[in-house]
């Protein structure tokens, strides 16, 4: 059975428009506690590179793959849902084993994905439209994650300064929207990112990028633009994907993160990020700021 809207439970989110913003101390806690696991351990992976990275970036994109489906599939049988969750899985695992060999192979393992999972989607009755793209976003943004950091001029550098202006974005935009409040950036899309948290999260991505040029080279107004860039993709990315959430009725894509909901929920500003990144080192590298002068690790 396919479905286009929003259900109902969606109306319970936000009762008569009015702006929701649950957890208080409780969600606060989950997070912090969340990151102090999380957060070394991604640093630890994209520092070193190599198999770890392979390893638990895969995993990671294999999770994503599995929440995009249980979240869009719809399909009618079970062993098609089964089915997509192979596929997907196996599509975006791929895609992150084949990123140090190029992009290009990436790019060929999405639309791989893409079609065989429309395909089971179609044939199960489910919306093979949601599963094709379903199969691009949750496989790009991990290959090139990988390609970016081992197939790079400086990658470990330039990805480390990725996560660092993309992790200010995110807390900035948290902590600035629940402390000062303001107007809604998106109402139809998320009834908790304020305007006021968008800009204390550009603020705060200007001098993370500042920062990086201080500490890891290259021209302070090159990186402070890129940063302000990446910043605008990463707050886009935040905002497609609860757009998709409402579309299809959901409130977090899984609870595997205590605080965040689902990894999809978590990295969905990373994710845009590191796309819009990986295709300007692709085809606009001369754009990419410069980093230190130190090898990719």
């Amino acid at each position: 059975m396919r479905s286009d809207v929003a259900t109902d439970g969606l109306a319970a989110l936000a009762p008569n428009g009015a702006p929701v913003r649950s957890g208080g101390r409780r969600e606060i806690v989950l997070r912090v506690l969340s990151a102090i696991v999380l957060a070394p351990l991604g640093l630890w992976v994209a520092y070193s590179g190599g198999l770890a990275l392979v390893i638990a970036t895969a995993a990671t994109g294999a999770v994503a793959a599995c929440e995009w489906t249980r979240m869009a599939a719809q399909t009618e049988t079970s062993l098609s849902k089964y089915l997509l969750y192979v596929v997907m899985a196996a599509t975006s695992a791929t895609a992150v084993f084949l990123a140090p060999r190029g992009i290009e192979l990436v790019a060929l393992a999405a639309l791989a994905g893409c079609a065989v999972s429309a395909g089971i989607a179609f044939l199960g009755k489910g919306s093979a439209s949601s599963m094709a793209f379903g199969a691009i976003y949750s496989t790009l943004p991990f290959g090139c994650f990988v390609w970016i950091r081992e197939a790079t001029p400086n990658g470990q550098l330039f990805l480390m300064a990725i996560l660092a202006i993309v992790w200010t974005t995110d807390i900035a935009a948290y902590f600035a929207g629940r402390g000062f409040g303001g107007p809604l950036l998106s109402p139809k899309d998320s009834p908790n990112k304020t305007w006021t948290g968008a800009i204390g999260a550009l603020v705060c991505a200007g001098l993370a990028g500042a920062a990086v040029a201080r500490g890891a080279g290259g021209d302070f107004l090159h990186w402070l633009v890129f940063s302000l860039a990446l910043s605008v993709v990463g707050q886009g990315g935040d905002l497609l994907e609860s757009r998709f959430k409402r579309l299809y009725g959901v409130k977090d894509t899984s609870g595997i993160v205590p605080g965040h909901g689902g990894v999809l929920d978590r990295l969905d500003g990373l994710m845009a990020a590191t796309v819009a990144a990986a295709i300007i080192a692709k085809f606009l590298p001369s754009i990419v700021p410069a980093v230190g002068s130190a090898g990719s690790g």
